[in-house]
C-alpha cells in the first residue's frame, strides 16, 4: 500500500561492512520498506500527539480519573494514553497506512521468553544492588517510601504503565520502526557510501527525533527554553542506547523491559542513584558481548519468519 514502487534491490545492511562494528541480530533487509509519506506522518502524529496530552493534561486526568480509582491505580493514565497513541500510530499509520507487518516492528511472539528474562533478572539484579548498597553503608532495611505511600497496587500499576504503553509504544515507534525504516531510505539515497554509514546516520535522525518528542513534557514541567538542551542530553543518551541494545539483540522485548525499568525499577527499597548501575552493566554487557552470552546460554539468535 505505501511500499516505494519500483524498488530495486539494496546492498545488504547487516553484512561485512556493518560488521565492523560487531556482529548485530537486526535483520534490517529482511524487514519490509516503508514510504517516506509513512515515516513523515508517523513523526508528525507522534509529535502532536505528546504535545496535545501535555496541553490537555488536566482534562485527561480528570476524565479518566474514574477508571484509575476503580482500579486502585492499577490501570493508570499512563497506560491508557500510551494505548491510545499505540492504536493509532501504530495500529493505524505505521499498519494499516504503511502497510507494514507485526515482525517489521519487532513483534515477534517467539522474542518474548527471551525479552521477559532479561526484564526478570535485570529487575531482581538492581533490586539486590540496592538492599546491598544500604548494607554496606550500614543503614537498615526497609520497604520504599513509594510502596509505603501508595501500596503495592498503584506501583505496580506504575510499572504496567511503562511496560504495556509508554516503553512499548516508543521502542515500537523510535527503535523498531524509525531506526530500521530510515537506515533502508538512507542506504537507498547515498548508494555511494557504506550502509553502516547509513545505519549511523538513522541512529542520529531517530533517536533526535525521539529526543525531541520530550520537548513538550519538559517545557510543561517549568524547565525554562534556556536550560532545555540540558535537559534533552538525558533522552538521546538513552535513545542511542536502546537503538543500538536493539540493533545488537534484534528483540524489542529486551528493549521495552529495559526501558520500561529505567523510568520506573520498582524498587523494594531506597538506595538512591546506586540502582542504575546494574541497569548501566546489563545495557553494556548486551553491547559489548551478546553473541557470547546467547552462545553460552545456549540460545540460537537466529530464528524462523514469523508473522507476529
Amino acid at each position: 500500500m505505501s511500499h516505494d514502487p519500483g524498488t530495486v534491490p539494496e546492498r545488504d545492511t547487516t553484512g561485512d561492512d556493518r560488521a565492523g562494528v560487531g556482529r548485530v541480530a537486526l535483520d534490517i533487509d529482511a524487514l519490509r520498506e516503508t514510504s517516506w509519506a509513512t515515516i513523515v506522518a508517523v513523526v508528525i502524529a507522534g509529535g502532536a500527539a505528546v504535545t496535545l496530552f501535555h496541553l490537555t493534561l488536566p482534562a485527561i486526568l480528570a476524565v479518566l480519573a474514574p477508571v484509575v480509582d476503580t482500579t486502585g491505580g492499577l490501570v493508570d493514565v499512563t497506560l491508557l494514553a500510551n494505548l491510545a497513541f499505540v492504536v493509532v500510530i501504530v495500529g493505524g499509520i505505521i499498519l494499516q497506512f504503511g502497510d507494514l507487518r507485526p515482525r517489521d516492528i519487532g513483534l515477534v511472539r517467539a522474542d518474548l521468553p527471551l525479552g521477559i528474562g532479561i526484564t526478570a533478572g535485570t529487575w531482581i539484579l538492581v533490586q539486590v544492588t540496592g538492599v546491598a548498597s544500604l548494607m554496606l553503608r550500614g543503614e537498615s532495611l526497609a520497604l520504599s517510601d513509594s510502596l509505603i505511600r501508595f501500596g503495592i497496587v498503584p506501583v505496580l500499576g506504575g510499572f504496567i504503565g511503562q511496560v504495556f504503553g509508554n516503553a512499548l509504544y516508543e521502542e515500537i515507534v523510535y527503535r523498531a520502526f524509525l531506526l530500521p525504516q530510515l537506515a533502508k531510505k538512507f542506504t537507498r539515497l547515498y548508494r555511494s557510501g557504506s550502509p553502516r554509514t547509513a545505519f549511523l546516520l538513522a541512529l542520529l535522525a531517530s533517536q533526535t527525533i525521539f529526543t525531541l518528542i520530550h520537548v513538550p513534557g519538559r517545557l510543561a514541567g517549568g524547565v525554562a527554553v534556556g536550560e532545555l538542551l540540558a535537559f534533552l542530553v538525558a533522552p538521546f543518551v538513552l535513545g542511542v542506547l536502546f537503538a543500538l541494545v536493539y540493533a545488537r539483540t534484534g528483540n524489542l522485548f529486551v528493549t521495552i523491559g529495559l526501558h520500561a525499568l529505567v523510568n520506573d525499577p520498582v524498587l523494594l527499597v531506597d538506595a538512591g542513584g546506586v540502582v542504575l548501575v546494574p541497569l548501566l552493566f546489563v545495557v553494556l554487557a548486551i553491547l559489548v558481548a551478546w553473541p557470547s552470552l546467547m552462545t553460552w546460554a545456549g540460545i540460537d539468535e537466529s530464528r524462523p519468519e514469523q508473522s507476529s
